[in-house]
């Protein structure tokens, strides 16, 4: 019963080990080797202790000691070689395979439009019409699309309404951006009145070139805005 829970607590002990190691911030590669090596480690403890609870150890022969340790020895070895290199290559591949499945459902849902990618905003840009002010934070080019945070306030008294429907990016020379409708973080475009401001990520089907020095973000129609609000607001921004 002594050593079931002594190879009890280094099974869980393990298992815990691997999950927070690798929950952090580490390569696929280096996860493979932390995930192998714990286990390896619990492998190998566990072969100690069954060599270790051995009853006939003790009464054996000093030369049968020998064949024992022997044994152990080759054990370790073969559990190196076999469980390492093995287990290393198996969980790499699931690792590699995992990502590539990912990656997959990314680029047919579209999620991959609103990964991190290459920041080409020159400076947030700010453009007012009447009651309303848009902000560009970012602007941000993966290698799925466009992605551009931006922040609208509006100080009047009635709600604005500015949807991904009547936004683009147009983009000269080139065929204007339309967005995608079903990722980002701009939502129904609702901005409260009073001061209220709402800030998210619009994400465009298309690339901005390096040759792309500038685009101009324009909601076409804004509604909710009554007799004197803004009918439509367009930004000219500025690319690195």
């Amino acid at each position: 019963m002594f050593w079931a829970a002594v190879s009890y607590f280094i099974t869980v002990l393990g298992t815990q080990l691997t999950n927070y190691l690798t929950s952090l911030d580490i390569t696929p590669l280096q996860g493979a080797l932390i995930s192998t090596g714990v286990g390896l480690g619990v492998v190998m403890v566990g072969v100690l202790i069954d060599h270790a609870r051995d009853p006939g150890q003790d009464a054996a022969p000093s030369s049968a000691q020998r064949a024992g340790r022997t044994s152990l020895a080759a054990a370790l070895v073969m559990i190196l070689l076999l469980c390492g290199g093995g287990g290393l290559a198996i969980t790499y591949g699931a690792q590699w395979a995992a990502g590539k499945v990912t990656a997959l459902i990314e680029n047919v849902t579209g999620e991959c439009k609103v990964k991190p990618g290459q920041e080409r905003l020159a400076a947030p840009v700010s453009k007012k019409n009447g009651v309303l002010t848009v902000t560009v934070n970012s602007v941000q080019v993966n290698d799925c699309g466009t992605v551009i945070n931006l922040t609208a306030r509006n100080n009047g008294g009635t709600n604005l309404t500015l949807t991904r429907g009547s936004c683009q990016l147009a983009v000269p020379g080139k065929p204007t951006l339309e967005p995608d409708h079903f990722v980002g973080s701009w939502g129904n475009g609702d901005v409260a009145s009073n001061g209220g401001e709402r800030n998210g990520t619009i994400a465009f089907d298309g690339l901005l070139g390096a040759d792309t020095k500038k685009v101009t973000l324009a909601f076409t129609t804004i509604f909710g805005s009554g007799f004197d609000g803004p009918r439509d607001i367009s930004i000219d921004i500025a690319l690195t």
